[in-house]
Formats: C-alpha cells, sequence, structure tokens
C-alpha cells in the first residue's frame, strides 16, 4: 500500500475510535445503565430519588382530550341544571352540541389534529360517547350523582383538558358582511380543573370557518405546547394533585378518634398512610374532626413502576385494601371526579 494511501487509512482508524471513545463517555456521564429512570431528564425538570422507569415514548407526553366550553354548551341549549336529593348539577349534552352544527364538530377536529402531528396521545370526544351510550348522564348509584362530563373523563381518563369556546358572527360595519371569528382556547388539568394555558384571537373568515381557526390555531399551537410540557413535566415530577376525603357513615359505630386494633386511632392512622404513600409527604390537612378527615393538594405518583398510567382510583383502592387489613374498617370507594377520592367508613368488618 502506498506511504499515502497507508496515512490516510490510519487516520480513519483513529478518527473512527475516538468517536467511539467519545460517545462511551457519554454514556458513562449519564449513567446510562438500564436502571436510571428514563425521565430523569425530562426537558429541564429532574426527577431526585425517583426509581420510575417509563416503558414508552408516548408515556412522556400527557393524554389530551378537546371538549366544548359550557357557554358553547349554552349557546346550543346543550346545557341544563338538574336537581338531585335536593343539590344542583349541570346536565351537559355533548352529542346534542355536535349535531346542532357541522362546524361545531369540524373545529374539535381542527384541534385534534394539531395534537396528534405532533404525536400526542388523544381521546376522542365523539368515539368516547359512543362508549358511553348505554349508560346515562346521571350515574345514581351509591347515591353519587355523575354528570356526563364526570363520565366521559372517568371513561377517558385525559391528563389534560383543552377546552374550546367560539364565536363566528357578522360585522355590522362592513359593507360586505364579513365574518369575524373569535375563540378562546384554554387548557385545564383534568385531575383538578386548574387552568394553566389560555389563547384568544379574533380573525375574519376567509373561505369557512374551520380553514379560517386552523390557520389562526397553528400559529398559536408552539406555544400552547411548551406550556402544556412545562405544566405536565411538574406532573411527573411532582406528581399528581388530587383530593381525598374520609368521611363515617350514620349508621356506623365508630368515628375517626376511635381507637383500632392497631393501638392508633383511625385519624392517626391515616395520616401516617398519607405521609408514606404522597410524594414526597405533600399533602395539606383541611379539615379534621371525628367524622371527617379532607386533605387537599395532594400529590400522589403520576405513573406507576412499570410507567404506567396511576391515577386516584388505584391509589384510594390500595388505602382502602390496607385500611381493611390493618384495621378491620368496611370501607367503600365513592371516587367521584378524577381528581377527587372520597372514602366512607361504613364500620368494623363482620360486624
Amino acid at each position: 500500500m502506498p506511504i499515502k494511501h497507508k496515512k490516510e487509512f490510519h487516520f480513519i482508524q483513529i478518527k473512527k475510535f475516538a468517536i467511539c471513545f467519545s460517545m462511551f463517555l457519554l454514556c458513562v456521564a449519564c449513567g446510562n445503565d438500564g436502571n436510571q429512570s428514563k425521565l430523569a431528564n425530562y426537558g429541564n425538570a429532574v426527577e431526585e430519588d425517583d426509581n420510575t422507569v417509563v416503558n414508552a415514548i408516548e408515556q412522556a407526553k400527557p393524554t389530551i382530550m378537546v371538549l366544548p366550553s359550557d357557554n358553547l354548551l349554552q349557546t346550543y341549549d346543550a346545557l341544563k341544571t338538574v336537581s338531585y336529593n335536593g343539590a344542583d348539577y349541570l346536565d351537559r349534552d355533548y352529542s346534542k352540541y355536535l349535531l346542532a352544527n357541522p362546524d361545531n364538530k369540524a373545529v374539535i377536529s381542527v384541534i385534534q389534529n394539531e395534537f396528534v402531528q405532533l404525536d400526542y396521545p388523544l381521546t376522542d370526544l365523539e368515539q368516547t360517547l359512543k362508549s358511553l351510550n348505554n349508560r346515562t348522564a346521571t350515574d345514581l348509584a351509591d347515591d353519587v350523582a355523575q354528570d356526563a362530563k364526570t363520565l366521559l373523563l372517568q371513561t377517558a381518563s385525559p391528563d389534560i383538558i383543552i377546552e374550546l369556546d367560539y364565536d363566528c358572527k357578522f360585522d355590522p360595519t362592513d359593507p360586505n358582511f364579513r365574518k369575524d371569528l373569535s375563540y378562546t382556547i384554554t387548557a385545564f388539568d383534568a385531575y383538578t380543573n386548574k387552568a394553566f394555558s389560555s389563547k384568544t384571537m379574533k380573525e375574519s373568515v376567509s373561505e369557512n370557518i374551520a380553514k379560517t381557526f386552523s390557520q389562526s390555531f397553528h400559529k398559536n399551537m408552539k406555544e400552547m405546547e411548551t406550556e402544556i410540557g412545562r405544566y405536565f413535566r411538574n406532573i411527573v415530577v411532582s406528581g399528581r394533585e388530587i383530593t381525598v376525603r374520609f368521611t363515617v357513615a350514620k349508621k356506623s359505630k365508630i368515628n375517626l378518634a376511635s381507637e383500632s386494633i392497631t393501638g392508633d386511632t383511625y385519624a392517626d392512622w391515616i395520616m401516617d398512610y398519607m405521609d408514606l404513600n404522597t410524594k414526597k409527604g405533600a399533602y395539606k390537612l383541611q379539615s379534621n374532626t371525628d367524622y371527617e378527615l379532607y386533605f387537599v393538594n395532594v400529590r400522589i405518583p403520576a405513573l406507576q413502576d412499570d410507567g404506567t398510567q396511576y391515577n386516584a382510583y388505584k391509589w384510594a383502592r390500595e388505602l382502602i385494601r390496607e385500611f381493611k387489613s390493618e384495621c378491620g374498617v368496611n370501607c367503600s370507594n365513592k371516587v367521584q371526579g378524577l381528581g377527587d377520592v372520597q372514602i366512607m367508613m361504613n364500620g368494623l368488618l363482620n360486624k
């Protein structure tokens, strides 16, 4: 082999070795030993002391569901107030809204498509409604009223709700009877119903509402996605926020101040459980009486050890299992919304 070619050959070999060695050093520096949490460097968040493992890339993005606002439902006579047991509840008829105007379904599809293009897991409103067509809008089992929205969220289990409110009217000052489209898109935490991102725009309709809306919303999508990503990273790191309420049935012969078979009062046992089974002990006790314990700002893990979704119902079920086993108390799980846990103490087992 000519000297020139030998030099080139050796240079290539050295270059390949340098690249491989650099990659090796990078893997070591990242601690890529197969045991580290894949969420450890999710965006700018750092998940300290958490060994959660995500089993799919989709787990790193929140599940999205698009819903019309109550104001939109009312516009199409799809929102009514009903009474049950002396309390008023909102009855939301989403199917009526979707069928009332072709633009209603088209605008929702535009929003969904934007998230689909960015590989977000999506729960479709219309398909979820079809899966609920054999269930009434209000489930009166266990004397717990559930409106259509609650049933939708329990069935779909989204992380983030994208709420749509829009209006399209003729401009009375325009001689050509131009239409103006105004809309507001708001992102809510599905578990707490807290809004964390909102975009409001007004556009002149060029051809049709769906196309005008699509062009306008696309311009806002990048900023909204950034805000959603930042919010969900906080959920993964700090935990989901829920409320937890313990109550005692009227016919029960015990109360929260009674001494359990463990030697502690039931209230003390519950407090100890909250310390050990919330994300870094995060919760706030808001009410403490003999017949009620009410916790707010309770943080539970967003994911299970295998990376699958974790929710308030699963958390409550595990609590009840241990409560029955250790304290011998018969309890019922009256979880209402995605982020509302209510546990009823019905008395001692076998009594």
